[in-house]
């Protein structure tokens, strides 16, 4: 497995039409994709106990993404597709390997565990956005930040995510940025816009309210929790298959922060809502519950401190140790026994002229990076 430290951080630009920007990030990252879906692969025979390849075309043909990509954000098929041609893999590994959080609603063994913050902007600062992005470890070394040009509509974005994958979180040049957490106990569809496909429609949104209604207007493939910031507001979006609702913690002032478990939406899974009735919430609950709490606690001691100061103390703080914010797969962690840990992470500043720190060593606060647009 590769290291933090061997990953530098040189947005790789993908410009003209989707395939074209696709195939450029398929020809660039070529070794790297084929490396890292090559693991992703090996993982899923063992999390499914069945070859891959089966896997990929049994949760191909029971769910039917693909039409409702087409109907809301059909450029990122055809992303999709530049992909693949350009790394010399089939549509189909690459269109399963966008699946994340999907795979996962799916009975997979493994969960996602990011922690996510939001101050809307003052007369002081402009709105930020701050996100550990916690996936499993097999994915370390493979991190990648794109820069995505659309001419056609001038929107520009600044994309975390790993070699091959459409999208984690980011950032655009309107100031309009997206952190996600996974809401594995809400229910979800086998017909919904997949998570990556949210996350790079809101990116081509002008506005918070744009981004907005859009989340509201999709249908949901799986739960997931989209914390979207801008110069004009931010907001929290707890969406499932059945519904959206939107999470404000009362009495502080527009400050928002999620972790997994749901607070606003209650369209649970049949199992969730049975460990609920049994009271048996398990570690999973337990994890985000530490870690909401963490922040929380954080706030409060240090309600005037630099917005962008405190994002990076608290993204790389280990306040618990079995679950910690920044996780670093240290065997005293939960997550050290599912696999997952902190592979970057991302603070945006929503301002005239948004800022994008990114950091593939979380557990360094010095370790971020910063990334702008190109001036107006």
């Amino acid at each position: 497995m590769a290291t933090s430290a061997q990953v530098t951080i040189q947005p790789l630009t993908l410009e003209g039409t989707a395939y074209q920007r696709g195939l450029c990030h398929g020809e660039a990252l070529r070794a790297k994709i084929q490396e890292l879906v090559g693991e992703w692969q090996a993982q899923l025979s063992t999390g499914f106990q069945l070859d891959a390849k089966q896997v990929i075309e049994r949760f191909l043909q029971r769910t039917d993404f693909v039409s409702t990509i087409q109907q809301w954000t059909p450029d990122l098929l055809d992303e999709v597709r530049g992909i693949a041609d350009g790394c010399g893999l089939s549509f189909e590994t690459m269109l399963a390997f966008q699946l994340i959080d999907e795979l996962w609603a799916s009975g997979e063994v493994v969960f996602e565990h990011c922690t996510t913050i939001g101050f809307p902007a003052t007369t002081d600062e402009p709105a930020h956005l701050g996100q550990t992005l916690d996936v499993e470890t097999f994915r370390d070394g493979y991190q990648v930040v794109l820069r995505i040009a659309d001419a056609a509509s001038g929107t520009e974005a600044l994309v975390a995510t790993t070699a091959g994958l459409i999208g984690l979180n980011g950032i655009n040049n309107r100031g309009v940025g997206v952190c996600v957490n996974a809401l594995l106990p809400l229910n979800s569809r086998i017909n919904g816009l997949p998570v990556a496909c949210v996350v790079r429609g809101v990116l081509s949104c002008a506005s918070v309210q744009q981004a907005s209604d859009f989340v509201r207007r999709v249908p949901h493939a799986c739960g997931q929790n989209y914390l979207i910031g801008g110069p004009d507001g931010v907001i929290d979006l707890e969406c499932s298959a059945n519904q959206v609702a939107e999470y404000r913690p009362d009495g502080w002032n527009g400050v928002v922060w999620h972790a997994n478990v749901p607070l606003a939406n209650d369209d649970y899974t049949p199992d969730f809502r049975a460990a609920l009735d049994k009271q048996q919430p398990g570690p999973y609950m337990q994890s985000s519950q530490v870690r909401f709490e963490c922040v929380e606690r954080r706030l409060r001691q240090a309600p005037t401190e630099e917005r962008l100061e405190f994002l990076r103390e608290t993204l790389a703080s280990r306040d618990s140790l079995e679950y910690p914010i920044c996780s670093t797969g240290d065997k005293d962690e939960w997550n050290a026994q599912i696999g997952i840990f902190s592979l970057a992470s991302t603070i945006m500043r929503l301002s005239a002229d948004p800022e994008f720190y990114v950091s593939f060593s979380p557990a360094d606060p010095s370790s971020y990076i910063k990334l702008t647009f190109a001036k107006q």
